[in-house]
């Protein structure tokens, strides 16, 4: 759909909005002038000015003023230009989708490289994507998701998030940012219940019911079928793409099984299948690299710390405290080693948060009651840096 401005041509497709004047491409600006593109066209098909004028009963004078840029035709007139030259709209603008596309995932990619060390730097990446595709669901899904993960921040982002869930909810066609965005308010509701004891349990159970069943092996997505009947190199990746993703789902489903469980005091069972989460976690780490970069996916680690603990305090309910420590140590390394092989902006600033944030998982464990943690190691090492 083509839409006229003040002082801008737009056009609105798959979620995108483009702005045809000009258009920022890795810091260059790149000329997105239409009058270029109706010049181009005019002489290909060997017509002057005056003739493509007459034959679309304009003056030659606007036809010029099109091709230098300094006015463009009326919108009521792009559909018969298109049709004159034999061209597409997409043609016609010069507008390639798929290279826009391309455009938003590298942005997306830059900005995961900050995501868990530099909150202000993955933010400002996103923020700049949007001033370049301001309708992109993709980028303020992955704004939200930046958001969610750091609502410790304060209320003032807290009402940003909920601002921007809400918007995205609402124009949202594409129903994996839907979801996500929809997992990332609950995220949200959460928080506010454990730091502020507010009770959200109505507007997350709401939430949930609007969730549709996804069952994998009835998903058939690009990956899956790929990983299935792709033939190549190709075939190859989005089959390891796809190991990758259920090899996700599988410690992530042994661990909310173990969690159930545990809920119900039933530390026996739950201590089983936080032991298989963290069996499946170890059984596909990469054996040559250390921190953070051992795990297929990024902040793995995390589940891989606060697992071991969660087998901890079930040993410790149970009476069984062989072991426990060496289980501690195990979780404090693997949480606070992760970055130690990774350039981060601020440090101290990090490790300060990293280990506020273990500490308040370890007691929340009611690991306490079994032994005060004891962080000096790190809080040496960060008065060392």
């Amino acid at each position: 759909m083509i839409t006229e401005g003040a002082s801008e041509i737009t056009i609105k497709r798959k979620s995108l909005k483009i702005n045809f004047q000009t258009f920022r491409k890795k810091g260059m600006v790149i000329n997105m002038n239409l009058g270029n593109k109706i010049r181009e066209l005019r002489k290909t098909n060997n017509l002057t000015q005056e003739q493509l004028a007459a034959s679309l009963n304009i003056s030659a004078q606007a036809v010029s003023k099109w091709e230098m840029g300094a006015s463009y035709p009326d919108m009521t007139m792009i559909p018969t230009i298109a049709s004159l030259f034999k061209v597409s709209l997409d043609e016609l603008f010069d507008f390639d989708l798929k290279n826009i596309d391309k455009e938003i995932e590298n942005i997306i990619m830059e900005y995961k490289n900050y995501f868990w060390s530099n909150f202000e730097k993955a933010e400002q990446i996103l923020l700049d994507g949007l001033k370049l595709y301001p309708a992109s669901i993709q980028l303020k899904t992955e704004l939200f998701d930046l958001y969610s993960y750091n609502l410790d921040r304060g209320d003032e982002l807290i009402n940003k998030a909920f601002e921007l869930g809400s918007h995205i909810i609402s124009v949202s066609q594409d129903v994996f940012c839907t979801c996500r965005t929809k997992e990332n308010m609950i995220r949200i509701y959460k928080f506010l219940e454990r730091e502020k004891g507010e009770d959200h349990y109505e507007e997350i159970e709401k939430i949930i019911d609007t969730l549709p069943y996804m069952y994998p092996y009835m998903l058939a997505d690009k990956m899956r079928l790929s990983a299935y009947y792709i033939k190549g190199e190709k075939g190859m990746q989005e089959a390891k793409d796809l190991k990758i993703i259920e090899w996700q789902e599988f410690f992530i489903a042994c661990d909310r099984v173990g969690h159930r469980y545990f809920d119900e005091e039933d530390y026996e069972n739950a201590m089983i299948h936080f032991r298989e989460s963290v069996d499946v976690i170890e059984r596909f780490m990469y054996p040559d690299k250390k921190g953070c970069e051992a795990y297929p996916i990024d902040g793995t680690h995390s589940n891989h710390a606060f697992t071991l603990l969660d087998i901890t305090a079930c040993m410790y309910r149970l009476g069984e405290t062989d072991g426990i420590d060496e289980l501690i140590e195990k979780a404090k390394h693997i949480y606070l080693d992760a970055y130690e092989n990774v350039e981060l902006r601020d440090y101290n600033k990090t490790m300060r948060k990293m280990i506020e944030y273990f500490t308040k998982q370890y007691n929340k464990k009611k690991l306490d009651e079994y032994k005060p943690l004891d962080l000096s190691e790190f809080e040496k090492r960060i008065e060392k840096k």
